[in-house]
């Protein structure tokens, strides 16, 4: 399988409320729809997977959504499974959903940080944070470079 086309079709984000206090994120992503598509380069094979990612800012606070296609290339026995499998139980093999989900919480995570600074919101996927123990301080002083003389 082989992952060679992604794009939204659908951004909306909407803040309905200041952020305060205790907020749960959670981030959720539903395929809607499995087909099969033609390319150029492709007669047979070409699958689009149809998505919805939603990061929900709860208590009410806001909702990011995006819904896109991802087009992935796969052997024509294989395309014939998938949308077979798809038709009878809507689901998708762990072969194929595995890195195709990924890829999807990939490209979505970055954009929903992008949004989430943009409306303000926390993150909607967790960051690093630095921790300094109590019984360390913080340095403050800068590091010294030192400098090859040529000959």
């Amino acid at each position: 399988m082989s992952i060679v086309g992604f794009n939204f079709t659908k951004i909306s984000a909407e803040r309905k409320k200041a952020v305060v206090g205790q907020i749960n994120i959670s981030n959720n992503i539903t395929i809607k729809d499995v087909a099969e598509t033609k390319l150029g380069i492709a007669t047979k094979g070409a699958i689009r997977v149809s998505f919805q990612f939603t990061s929900t800012y709860a208590p009410d606070f806001a909702t990011l959504q995006f819904e896109g296609d991802v087009i992935v290339l796969v052997d024509s026995k294989q395309s014939d499974e998938l949308l077979a499998g798809w038709k009878a139980s809507r689901r998708l093999p762990n072969v194929v959903a595995e890195p195709l989900m990924n890829h999807v919480l990939d490209r979505c995570n970055l954009q929903a940080l992008i949004v989430a600074k943009d409306l303000n919101l926390p993150s909607p996927v967790p960051l690093p944070k630095v921790r300094v123990s109590q019984s360390e301080a913080p340095k403050t002083e800068t590091p010294k470079t030192k400098v090859k003389k040529g000959k």
